[in-house]
């Protein structure tokens, strides 16, 4: 061969000018794939995102709304991310999608511990939420230039589940404001059997056998100081009205009494019995901020026990057969017990057949004040406040403030609290304030009459006082965070309207189905596992 032509050859197979754009070229498409992968996978890792926390919004909405599949229904899909409802991200919904997010709200029944279970009036207990959409690509799809064929869409989907109140509560801090004016010593019949007061007290142990003394999963809360626990979850205190001269709750109204236990009718009636006293209420001693002595007396004279979590040795259900709460064992009749003990004061366990303590008894003596009462609970709450703790007040009363036996002369005559005029509105003025701090207030209208409110009006130019038609319905009504925490039992002469109703074998606005009512309203919600065995119901 030529030298010429081999040289020429060599030159050609060793020349390497334009081997990096031919390379290039074969790797623009690999780079755009991997780049438009990437950009794709994050934008549809957004959407999912946004997607699973509108469907567990949605699940959680649901299940506040349970038992009633229906109301869960309804406020699940408001809750979802459907188009025009509450969670409708602009990316999962058209045209920014491909097609509209769809929302599916089943209602359901799964069996967990401590969970109410599907069955009478639980026609459901869980609920199930899944929702779907397809979302466009957007560099992949580019690459069909290139005649790669790119995925066009993603289809994205979620599921939550999550179960009723009655899974998952608190902590709280709670007041129970009990009325023992002589009117609750008469009987009731139809709620148990027994005295007004008695049926009451019961309604308070169904509260302390909802709550949760300490933290779950423990076998035993452990000892108590002062009526706490190391671990303590909801703690709970007890007031009354009218007030009684201090010292007397707890050595009298706490511990059981065989020489008082049915005698203490009337102001002071027995020696063993507590001291009725006129409200103590007045500026002097009511003016905020209150100062450690004065919330002393109020708390002396209103206060029966402190915040307790002794109530129940643990947070597990009782088992059938046992009594769920925890009387504290005096070592003799009338002594004062070493840790305060509500549960002795509300009766013991009385409501779940066991022994019956005195509790608090309905001795009566004075009129109905219990504008005084909300407050000093108030105060003490607003002052004993625990981290993340909730405050909650649960009263009970006629909603009749008719007199109250003002001892003081250092009042207000204007009908602000303290004062012995408007006192219906005096109690609607001081929760008013105790739930603008952020307190949660429940109200039960036990033996409401159609009138009440005698001290509420004006004087009129003929001189005569005429009521300014401020009703116990209206009242009690007002006392209450609103409506859905507003209750009257069905002994009352009238039923208020708005109230709540409520069902609980098969009887309506019986005391205990409404205070099992409040005690499922303070829990929440909560979302649970998947995988958790679910089943469906229509």
């Amino acid at each position: 061969m030529n030298c010429k032509h081999t040289f020429f050859l060599r030159r050609l197979i060793n020349n390497q000018v334009g081997a990096v754009a031919v390379w290039m070229a074969l790797l623009i498409p690999l780079t755009l794939g991997v780049a438009g992968l990437v950009v794709d996978i994050g934008y549809a890792y957004v959407c999912q995102r946004e997607l699973q926390a509108s469907t567990d919004a949605a699940a959680l909405a649901a299940a506040a709304q349970l038992p009633t599949p229906a109301y869960a229904i309804t406020a699940g899909t408001n809750f979802s991310a459907a188009p025009g409802k509450l969670n409708a991200y602009p990316n999962l919904s058209k045209p920014l999608a491909i097609t509209n997010t769809t929302a599916v709200v089943t209602p359901g029944c799964v069996t967990i511990t401590g969970l109410p279970q599907c069955g009478g009036d639980i026609a459901a207990n869980a609920v199930q939420v899944n929702q779907s959409t397809t979302i466009p690509t957007f560099f992949i799809k580019a690459m069909t230039v290139f005649g790669i064929k790119g995925a066009q869409s993603i289809n994205l989907s979620a599921q939550s589940t999550a179960v009723m109140r009655g899974a998952q509560r608190g902590p709280y801090n709670v007041a129970i404001v009990m009325d023992t004016t002589a009117s609750m010593a008469s009987n009731d019949s139809g709620n148990c059997n027994g005295t007004k007061i008695q049926c009451a007290e019961q309604g308070a142990q169904i509260l302390l056998a909802e709550f949760s003394p300490c933290l779950p999963g423990l076998s035993s809360c452990g000892t108590s100081t002062n009526g706490n626990v190391n671990n303590a979850v909801d703690e709970v205190s007890l007031f009354t009205f009218p007030a009684q001269a201090p010292g007397t709750q707890l050595g009298n109204d706490e511990i059981y009494n065989t020489n008082t236990s049915t005698n203490c009718s009337g102001r002071n009636a027995n020696p063993g019995c507590p001291d009725v006293v006129d409200y103590p209420d007045s500026i002097a001693n009511t003016t905020l901020p209150l100062s450690k002595a004065n919330m002393t007396t109020l708390l002396s004279q209103y206060q029966v026990v402190p915040l307790s979590s002794n109530y129940r040795t643990n947070d597990a259900s009782y088992a059938s057969g046992s009594y769920p709460l925890n009387p504290l064992t005096v070592a003799n009749s009338g002594g004062t017990s070493s840790s305060p003990s509500i549960v002795n004061a509300v009766g013991g366990n009385s409501y779940f057949g066991g022994t019956r303590e005195t509790g608090m008894l309905a001795e009566g003596g004075v009129n109905t004040f219990f504008a005084g009462a909300i407050f000093a609970a108030q105060q003490y709450l607003a002052a004993n406040t625990r981290t993340n703790a909730s405050n909650v007040i649960v009263l009970l009363s006629d909603g009749d403030a008719n007199g109250g036996n003002m001892a003081s002369s250092n009042l207000n005559s204007n009908g602000t609290y303290p004062s012995a005029i408007d006192q219906c509105q005096q109690a609607i003025d001081v929760a008013n304030a105790a739930k603008a701090a952020g307190t949660n207030i429940y109200v039960v209208g036990y033996g409401v009459d159609s009138g009440g409110c005698s001290t509420d009006g004006t004087v009129g130019k003929n001189g005569k006082f005429q009521q300014n038609g401020l009703t116990a319905c209206k009242t009690l009504q007002s006392i209450a965070s609103d409506s859905s925490q507003f209750f009257v039992d069905t002994s009352s002469k009238v039923r208020c309207a708005g109230a709540s109703n409520v069902t609980m074998d098969g009887k309506s606005n019986t005391l205990s189905a409404i205070f099992s009512a409040i005690a499922g309203d303070l829990t929440r919600p909560h979302l649970i596992s998947n995988s958790i065995a679910f089943t469906a119901v229509k």
